[in-house]
């Protein structure tokens, strides 16, 4: 087997390691090495996104894994399809390392060895994924350094990670005649590491102390742990209900009950003013309820009806003084793209356009100044909208309701809470993920996972969460950070491209032959 394809392939395996067991984090710090390596060694552009590709779909292959499983059981497809669509899906989640490769290739490491870092921020900032991941989220064990989020998101960390990458393989492979440059390179990247940790640190020191002067109030997580076959079945309807009011009897002197997504499996209409009886549980006294269903507006039997996926917030008394309609639907799962569209084709039945989205950020807001921002299924995932319920609600508390039983016994579900504990770090909130049959946990604003409940059973998490006030730089200033790198990025490329082009043109030679690897690729 080809050398290269062996280095591909280890490459792609050490940037899924981190994802699979989070104390494997320093792979992500090498994980690029192998990739360098064989973009000096690959002969054409065909074969160079050949191989960055390759790296990438080992990467996602491993990384997302329990994918198959979701695909059958959430999408319903048979052995075999839920395979190739998995494939596909690996398939185009491997693009962004292929475009990463051609960048690094044209333009080289450039001043600092920093080119590779800038492409790879713009990359991960620009290219949709159906799953968004950072090579930051790899560093979750690393409390100290990743608090940068409430300044920058994930992309600080990231951007650092490949320029560690840069630097590495340099060091390692073109150390003759190049100390200089090389001591040049790992002085400031050593620097930028130690204010890093330094600035962890001291934020650590004063988001503890924020923590203990805000008001706070006790909360309880209900995991109901439905069995996915038990789901949506209508003869376990109101069983399924009954094992979310007995756990609820098991909570006492409490502010606030939270149930997962679609823990209510009736449809409610979205201007619901009082739940039902035999919906609601028994609450203490001055107590509240937020609960996720699917709801809907209009009338059901004409074309003008719209669901959504809900969540409510009610009293112990069961007046609705709340909701939230999810506002970014799962691809496939909640709607059809193009349907309507696709409807229109020869031999094709009318297709439905599923859920619908929200027309913005509501909190669902509690007596005592309490503003809580629901974020519904892998709405957690989303920086932005996190940002937005902060920004423009001021929410002081961000909730998570989700059903990750369609992941089965894997490490989704973990996975899923690692991704969303950067949405506490950047927004200096609590985050509440509370679900079906796992992972609910309690997650403070300084992204430490305080309290989970196993995975696959029933059982109420009760914690003491404080409700944050203030904004912090990434909240009110957004994504500053990696717009600024693109900036930087899209000059590096044209003044890159506006040397190459006037060499092509007068010599008609080949880019490959004219701008071999070996003047300007990884070092410099």
């Amino acid at each position: 087997m080809s050398s290269k394809f062996i280095a591909s392939f280890a490459a792609g395996v050490f940037l899924a390691l981190p994802f699979l067991f989070p104390i494997l984090f320093p792979f992500s710090w090498v994980a690029f090495v192998p990739l360098f390596w064989v973009l000096e060694r690959s002969g054409g552009w065909v074969q160079l996104f050949f191989l960055g590709w390759l790296v990438g779909g080992v990467a996602n292959l491993l990384g997302f894994y329990w994918l198959d499983y979701a695909i059958r059981v959430f999408g319903g497809f048979p052995y075999g399809a839920s395979e190739f669509v998995f494939l596909g899906f690996v398939a185009y989640a491997a693009l962004p390392v292929a475009l990463f490769s051609l960048l690094v290739r044209l333009c080289g490491r450039g001043v600092l060895g920093l080119f590779p870092a800038l492409f790879w921020v713009v990359i991960e900032f620009w290219f949709p994924l159906l799953f968004p991941w950072h090579l930051a989220n790899s560093q979750v064990w690393l409390l100290s350094l990743i608090q940068s989020a409430d300044l920058v998101g994930p992309y600080g960390t990231s951007f650092l990670l490949v320029w560690l990458n840069t630097i590495f393989y340099a060091a390692i492979f073109y150390r003759s005649g190049r100390a200089g440059t090389l001591l040049r390179e790992g002085t400031l990247s050593g620097l930028v590491l130690i204010a890093l940790f330094f600035y962890g640190h001291q934020r650590l020191k004063g988001v503890d102390a924020d923590m203990r002067a805000a008001p706070g109030l006790t909360v309880a997580a209900v995991q109901g742990n439905i069995d996915i076959q038990r789901k949506w079945s209508m003869a376990y309807v109101e069983s399924n209900l009954k094992s979310y009011q007995e756990l609820t009897k098991k909570t006492r002197d409490v502010k606030l009950v939270i149930w997962p997504e679609t823990a209510v499996e009736v449809w409610l209409p979205e201007n619901l003013a009082q739940l039902p009886s035999q919906i609601l549980p028994s609450l203490p006294e001055d107590a509240s309820l937020i609960f996720g269903a699917r709801s809907f507006r209009g009338n059901p039997a004409t074309p003008d009806l719209k669901a959504f996926n809900s969540a409510f917030l009610v009293n112990a008394q069961g007046r609705v003084s709340g909701y939230y309609h999810k506002q970014v639907l799962l691809a496939f799962g909640e709607y059809l793209p193009f349907a309507p569209l696709v409807s229109r084709l020869p031999a094709v039945p009318p297709l439905g356009d599923g859920f619908t989205p929200g027309d913005g950020p509501r909190t669902l807001d509690l007596p005592d100044g309490i503003r809580a921002a629901p974020l519904i299924c892998y709405e957690d995932l989303m920086a932005g909208l996190a940002r937005r319920f902060v920004a423009e609600k001021r929410a002081n508390l961000l909730v998570n309701l989700t059903n990750d039983a369609w992941f089965g016994d894997t490490v989704a579900p973990w996975q899923h809470a690692r991704l969303a504990q950067w949405r506490a770090i950047e927004t200096r909130r609590y985050l509440l993920r509370v679900t079906n049959t796992g992972l609910t946990s309690i997650i403070n604003p300084k992204g430490e996972m305080l309290e989970t409940l196993p995975l696959f059973s029933s059982g109420v998490l009760i914690a003491r969460v404080e409700a944050m006030e203030g904004a912090t730089p990434y909240v009110r200033f957004g994504d500053w950070f990696a717009w600024l790198v693109t900036c930087f990025a899209l000059v590096v490329l044209v003044l890159k491209l506006a040397t190459l082009l006037p060499a092509y043109c007068i010599a008609g030679h080949d880019l490959v032959r004219k701008e071999s690897y070996g003047t300007n690729r990884i070092k410099a």
